[in-house]
């Protein structure tokens, strides 16, 4: 096969092994465990390429990946492949106008799909399709060829609807390819769902709870029933085990293994609350609720309660009507000042922020510094995110980035940023390990070294955070710790 863009020798390899699984050997999935930022979907493109070709027509073929993602899969296309991106078909917006789309697009007879041909076509779509009814019947009956799941540790969780959807529309698919550079967030049966899509259950059995009692054992199993809690630990030897099955169908590619990325330096910004924000704080972690002036800030559980905390650090506090109030001293956003006017004439810098507050604040910081600043947050359509993500990454006069981690954190090259500041952040791990591989992928070469700047309000829950996610831990699936933190 002819590449349009040669291919790193990492990607070279993962199509080579993905060819040799998926039409040598007759197998029916292969799964991308490629970190962030190593390329796993122009990978993807040539593996695909690779079936089309040996088919001799383009296949019916449905990539589910995240929002943020799917303008730039049709990107991804146009650079390494031929494809006619008349064939490529983005379904996105409501439910009855993706089921239109999707309908006109793969039936030669918009109003006769039973009996009528089915045409091939590539459709990008995000998970949320999958629980579209109407949609998802007419997918079924188009009979996808090939399925590709883009960051498909968003199917870890057997018992969501969206993963036995998707094991329902896999079971009937010839090829499907898993793609994700973190297939283990929080416990090794986070590997289950994944491999009963790949394989139909060849792999770790068709059955969740028959995997589990093969792999895990319950050390509270003689518990008594009025005291007793599940708590699954692995068999001894299991990682060994489960690296031995997973790599007969899997890849994995490691940026510190096959690329020449700058070094990632990290540091910590300790910011001091102002007066109001550090009696608001106390009161809130010791009594779930504060007040300023006649405004009550209110925290019923203990997430909530964490939430609050770091509105509170970030500058905001929530009252109990749901409205948000700025303090009138802040102290991180002049932190903030201060490390953006030394750094915009010089470097391009994206500032993740976890709280729409906090984006009003930073735009206007912005407009005061003369620092021309894009957003990339939440609510924003397709085309809207891509227009701010160009603008940064091609114009010099553009020199921040505003971007929430949801909205942002996922499939986004931002490689013209040589620094990132975290004024505000979530307690999942896997929107930081996101997050940080915006500007640490392939393409940032061009910059000598990339700077990680955490603003930290110290003995805080910023604290407990920050060095949290530094240790790799995922403190939203532990709540319990938290709270004991708190």
């Amino acid at each position: 096969m002819k590449y349009i863009i040669e291919p790193w020798e990492h990607q070279k390899k993962a199509i080579a092994l993905a060819f040799k699984a998926l039409v040598t050997d007759k197998l029916q999935g292969f799964a991308l465990f490629m970190e962030m930022g190593t390329g796993k979907t122009a990978t993807t493109i040539n593996i695909l390429r690779m079936l089309f070709g040996i088919n001799k027509r383009v296949m019916r073929t449905i990539i589910f990946c995240p929002p943020v993602v799917r303008e730039n899969w049709k990107r991804e296309f146009r650079m390494h492949s031929k494809i006619d991106q008349k064939d490529i078909i983005v379904l996105e917006g409501a439910g009855t106008k993706r089921y239109d789309k999707f309908t006109l697009n793969a039936f030669e007879e918009a109003f006769g799909p039973l009996t009528s041909a089915k045409k091939n076509k590539v459709f990008i779509t995000n998970y949320e399709s999958l629980s579209m009814e109407k949609l998802f019947k007419m997918i079924s009956i188009w009979e996808p060829e090939i399925l590709i799941f883009d960051e498909s540790h968003k199917l870890k969780s057997h018992k969501s609807k969206r993963t036995k959807l998707a094991i329902k529309l896999a079971d009937k698919a010839a090829y499907k390819v898993a793609l994700t550079g973190t297939p283990i967030l929080n416990t090794p049966m986070d590997i289950w769902s994944q491999f009963r899509i790949l394989d139909g259950g060849q792999t770790f059995d068709k059955n969740f709870f028959a995997f589990r009692a093969r792999y895990f054992q319950d050390k509270n199993a003689g518990m008594p029933t009025t005291k007793y809690f599940p708590d699954w630990r692995p068999i001894q030897g299991l990682e060994q085990m489960f690296n031995g099955l997973i790599y007969r169908k899997a890849f994995r590619a490691l940026k510190k293994d096959c690329l020449d990325l700058p070094e990632i330096v990290r540091k910590r910004v300790d910011v001091e609350m102002s007066p109001d924000q550090r009696r608001m704080y106390k009161e809130m972690e010791r009594l779930y609720v504060t007040y300023l002036g006649d405004k009550a800030c209110v925290a019923s559980i203990a997430l909530t309660k964490a939430l609050r905390l770091q509105q509170i650090t970030s500058g905001h506090f929530v009252d109990d009507t749901g409205q948000a109030h700025n303090f009138k001293t802040n102290p991180r956003i002049d932190a903030l000042g201060e490390i953006l006017a030394q750094l915009v004439d010089d470097h391009k810098v994206i500032v993740w922020s976890a709280f729409k507050q906090n984006y009003k604040a930073i735009v206007a910081l912005c407009e005061k510094l003369e620092a021309p600043a894009v957003t990339l947050t939440g609510g924003m359509t397709d085309k809207q995110r891509q227009r701010a993500i160009d603008d940064f990454q091609e114009k010099p006069s553009v020199r921040v980035m505003i971007a929430n981690q949801q909205a942002g954190g996922t499939g986004v090259n931002l490689t013209a940023a040589s620094y990132m500041v975290y004024f505000s952040k979530g307690y999942a791990l896997e929107a930081d390990l996101q997050s940080e591989a915006r500007c640490h992928r392939g393409g940032s070469e061009i910059h000598e070294s990339i700077t990680r700047i955490d603003l930290v309000a110290p003995d805080t829950i910023d604290q407990v955070i920050t060095e949290a996610l530094a240790r790799k831990e995922n403190l939203a699936n532990n709540i319990l710790r938290l709270k004991e933190l708190l």
